[in-house]
C-alpha cells in the first residue's frame, strides 16, 4: 500500500477547499451522488429515498437495526445496522423527529459485509429508519428507541 505523506494530503485537501468555496467543483463531483445536500435536507424516509434517485423504499425484515431500548441522554445513542440484503453498497439512518432526520450515510465496499456500529444524536423518543441501497433498490427497517433527555437541540 503506498502511504501519502502530509504534505501531499494537505495540498489535495487545500486544493479541493479552494475548488469548493470557488464553485468549480461540488462535493457530488469528487464523492459521488450520494453526498449531494438534497439527501441531507431529506426529512422523511420516502425524501431520503427520492434523493438517492430511488422512487419506493420496500420494508424488509433483512435490514436489521439495534440499540437499547431506552438511554437516560439523547446525546451518545448507540446504533448498529445490518444489511443482510447481497449487494448492499450504501446505508442510511433517519430518526424520524430529529430537527435534522438523516443522520448518517455510510458506502459499503464491495465484498464487505454490510454492517455498521455507530453512535448518534437524538432530541427525543423517536422511531429509527435504516435505509440500505442494494442493486439499485431500496429497502427499509426500523426500531423505536426511547430517550428520557433529550440531546440538547440535536439539530
Amino acid at each position: 500500500m503506498q502511504q501519502i505523506d502530509r504534505r501531499d494530503f494537505l495540498q489535495v485537501g487545500t486544493a479541493l477547499s479552494l475548488a469548493f468555496a470557488a464553485g468549480v467543483l461540488k462535493p457530488s463531483e469528487v464523492f459521488g451522488a450520494e453526498w449531494d445536500n438534497k439527501l441531507f435536507d431529506a426529512k422523511t424516509v420516502s425524501e431520503a429515498v427520492w434523493a438517492m434517485g430511488g422512487e419506493v423504499a420496500v420494508n424488509s425484515n433483512d435490514v436489521l437495526l439495534s440499540g437499547p431500548e431506552m438511554v437516560g441522554s439523547g446525546f451518545v445513542v448507540p446504533l448498529s445496522m445490518e444489511s443482510k440484503i447481497p449487494n448492499t453498497d450504501f446505508m442510511l439512518v433517519v430518526v424520524h423527529k430529529n430537527p435534522s432526520p438523516v443522520t448518517v450515510a455510510f458506502r459499503i465496499p464491495p465484498g464487505t459485509d454490510a454492517m455498521i456500529n455507530t453512535r448518534i444524536k437524538m432530541g427525543e423518543t423517536s422511531t429509527i429508519y435504516g435505509i440500505a441501497r442494494a442493486d439499485g433498490k431500496y429497502y427499509v427497517g426500523n426500531t423505536m428507541i426511547k430517550v428520557r433527555a433529550g440531546g440538547g437541540g440535536c439539530g
